[in-house]
């Protein structure tokens, strides 16, 4: 899925074997600010811990929670032999899909095509939230009633229904017509054009079942879930026997923006939308106190303060230079010692500027990343030579962009 701010590259140069280090002896890992999981499934994957994911995207806890959920793969058989069958079945006894397949046979693809395909998923439409919404914007017609249809018939097995509503979610990521994020569509006046036709040829059923494989293969060795909450208000759950891993949002827009698309496939509610982007009300887009440069700082020092009443180990992730929400590196480390011991590493990593098109703004620039192990001073510091030797041995066998340096 494309996201912004994904740890997988540090995951694999050095921060999951610090995060494996910190596990040990511990009884739960929580995530605070998931995002597509990859931190929570990483963990999960490689521990016996039961593992949370928490973050205000309902979309995200979804992705998070089909595989969390489950400790066994999950055989994707019935899926396509049954249930996409069916849904298949439904969309051609359609009267819209019908007419839909009149206008992709005729429509010469040029700028009047995507017009006439917006004017026909404004036909008013309850079979799900995609069409109306999105239809001739991010998705084709035929796209986005594909994708209702999915919705709308998810199957009532709970395990095989958590699959499909993930691999929708993913799905969607791959087959929007927008650069990068679901921020705006591409424009079809402009050179965004041919941008969109190529999204629009893509299969959503065969990018579909690209993310259904991918989330059956994977399981949680001990069972945990996906939730959807604020970070401080999940903070009265924590003890001292969990891992708390924090990677809050360094952007000063909210992430809702980018991601509504999603969001509202994950919630499968219809909205009024508006806007270049198509977006919903923004009282229907989760809005954070960490993508506000005017509540950003206390947030985070609340949340700190907070978590250091549980007595829980909290590795926290962020960028050294101050970001567009007001946070920095260097703020958290001056925020945070009031309660906690804190070991320091630095990653040299590429962060998405929220924009850039590589014309005007660099999309994604180089920043030095903080890692930060925080321990309350009140309890025994534990022994961090394991990690730093676990490191050392990553530097000695592997040198890129992403190499762990210490601080």
């Amino acid at each position: 899925m494309k996201y912004m701010g994904s740890k997988r590259s540090l995951l694999e140069n050095g921060l999951g074997k610090i995060i494996l280090s910190e596990c040990e002896n511990k009884k739960r890992f929580i995530d605070l600010f998931s995002g597509t999981g990859s931190v929570a499934t990483y963990v999960a994957k490689n521990t016996e811990l039961e593992v949370v994911a928490v973050d205000l995207q309902v979309y995200s806890t979804l992705m998070s929670d089909a595989v969390l959920s489950r400790t066994s793969p999950y055989n994707t058989q019935n899926i396509y032999t049954t249930w996409l069958p069916e849904i298949s079945k439904k969309l051609r006894n359609s009267k819209l899909w019908q007419q839909i397949e009149e206008l992709e046979a005729q429509a010469i693809k040029d700028t009047q095509y995507v017009f006439k395909t917006r004017d026909l998923c404004n036909q008013k439409s309850f079979i799900g939230p995609v069409l109306n919404a999105y239809g001739g914007y991010y998705f084709s017609a035929l796209q986005a009633i594909t994708f209702d249809y999915m919705l709308k018939n998810l199957p009532e097995d709970e395990e095989m229904k958590k699959i499909c509503h993930a691999a929708i979610i993913s799905a969607a990521s791959q087959c929007a017509a927008a650069p990068g994020h679901t921020a705006q569509p591409f424009n079809p006046e402009g050179n965004g054009l041919k941008y969109i036709l190529e999204a629009w040829k893509k299969d959503p059923i065969e990018y579909f079942k690209l993310g259904a494989e991918k989330i059956a293969k994977e399981y949680a060795l001990v069972a945990g879930y996906g939730l959807s909450s604020d970070a401080e208000t999940y903070t009265e759950f924590i003890t001292d026997e969990d891992v708390v891993f924090l990677d809050p949002p360094y952007s000063g827009v909210q992430y809702s923006r980018f991601y509504h698309v999603l969001e509202t496939i994950a919630r499968n509610k219809q909205y009024e939308v508006s806007g270049a982007g198509r977006y919903p009300s923004i009282t229907e887009r989760p809005q954070s106190e960490f993508s506000n440069v005017g509540s950003s700082k206390l947030a985070l020092e609340r949340l700190l303060k907070k978590l250091a009443t549980t007595g829980a180990t909290l590795i926290f992730t962020f960028p050294e230079k101050e970001c567009s929400n007001g946070l920095s590196g260097d703020f958290i480390l001056d925020t945070a010692k009031e309660w906690f011991e804190i070991q320091t590493i630095t990653s040299n990593s590429k962060f998405s500027t929220m924009g850039g098109n590589n014309i005007h703004r660099d999309a994604r620039m180089h920043y030095d990343e903080l890692v930060l192990i925080m321990t309350n001073k009140n309890r025994k510091q534990k022994s961090f030579n394991k990690a730093i030797y676990t490191i050392a041995n990553i530097q000695n066998s592997k040198t890129n962009e992403n190499a762990i340096l210490f601080s």
